[in-house]
C-alpha cells in the first residue's frame, strides 16, 4: 500500500493508549508526508493545506480514541497535526456504542475514501513520463515536524464537513443497530432487518417422541 490512510493500534496496560497514540501519530505522519510529496511533484501541494489525509484509531479493552491527521503547508515548511475526533468508552450504557468505531471505519471507506482516491489518481495521471520519482527518506531540518498542539490551526471547511458526515453516518447506523430487537437462541424464528426467518421443524425419528414448539 503506497498511500495508507487508516491505521489501528490496540494496547493493554496503564499507559496503553498513550503509546498507541504515539505510534499512530508517527505512522500517519509518514503517510501524510508521502501524499504531500506526491502532490509536490506536480506543484499541487497547496490543495492539501489543512485537508484530512489519514485517520487513526487507538483502543484497549474498553476505550477508543479516533483521530484525523492533516498537514499545514507554509511554503517549504510542513507541519503535521493530529485532530481528535472522538474519545469514548464503548462499555458504558450497556454497550450501546460498542459498534461506533466499526461504523466510523465503514463510513471512512464509503464516504471519504472514494474522493481521496480520485484525488490521488488525478495527480498520478498528471505526472510527466520523464519525471524522476525519488521520495526523500528524511526531512530537511526545519522543513517538517510533528506538532502536538492541534489548537493552533483549524481544519479546512471541507475536512470539517467530511468529519461531520462520517460521524453522522456512523451514529445513524449505530442507532439502527441498537434499536433492533434481539431474540434468544432457543427461538425457532429469527428477526433480521424486519424479516422473520423461520427454521424448518425437525422431523421426529422412529421411536422418538415428537414434541411441537411454537415460535417465540
Amino acid at each position: 500500500m503506497y498511500f495508507p490512510f487508516l491505521r489501528c493500534e490496540v494496547k493493554c496496560g496503564a499507559a496503553a493508549l498513550d503509546i498507541a497514540d504515539r505510534q499512530n501519530a508517527h505512522s500517519m505522519t509518514l503517510a501524510v508526508r508521502g501524499t504531500v510529496e506526491l502532490f509536490r511533484l506536480v506543484k499541487r501541494e497547496k490543495e492539501l493545506h489543512r485537508e484530512i489525509l489519514a485517520f487513526s484509531i487507538s483502543h484497549d479493552h474498553e476505550t477508543v480514541r479516533i483521530c484525523s491527521h492533516y498537514p499545514v503547508i507554509d511554503g517549504n515548511k510542513i507541519t503535521f497535526y493530529r485532530h481528535p475526533i472522538r474519545k469514548f468508552n464503548f462499555t458504558e450504557l450497556n454497550g450501546r456504542k460498542k459498534w461506533t468505531a466499526y461504523r466510523f471505519t465503514k463510513s471512512v471507506y464509503n464516504i471519504w475514501m472514494p474522493t481521496h482516491f480520485k484525488r490521488i489518481c488525478s495527480v498520478i495521471d498528471s505526472l510527466p513520463s520523464d519525471i524522476n520519482i525519488e521520495a526523500s527518506q528524511q526531512a530537511e531540518p526545519g522543513e517538517s515536524r510533528l506538532s502536538q498542539g492541534v489548537e493552533s490551526y483549524r481544519l479546512s471547511d471541507q475536512s470539517s464537513h467530511d468529519i461531520a458526515s462520517i460521524l453522522e453516518e456512523a451514529d445513524s447506523q449505530s442507532s439502527r443497530v441498537g434499536s433492533r430487537a434481539v431474540t434468544t437462541n432457543t427461538s425457532l424464528s429469527q428477526r433480521i432487518d424486519g424479516k422473520t426467518l423461520k427454521k424448518p421443524k425437525k422431523r421426529a425419528r422412529p421411536g422418538e417422541l415428537h414434541q411441537s414448539q411454537d415460535a417465540v
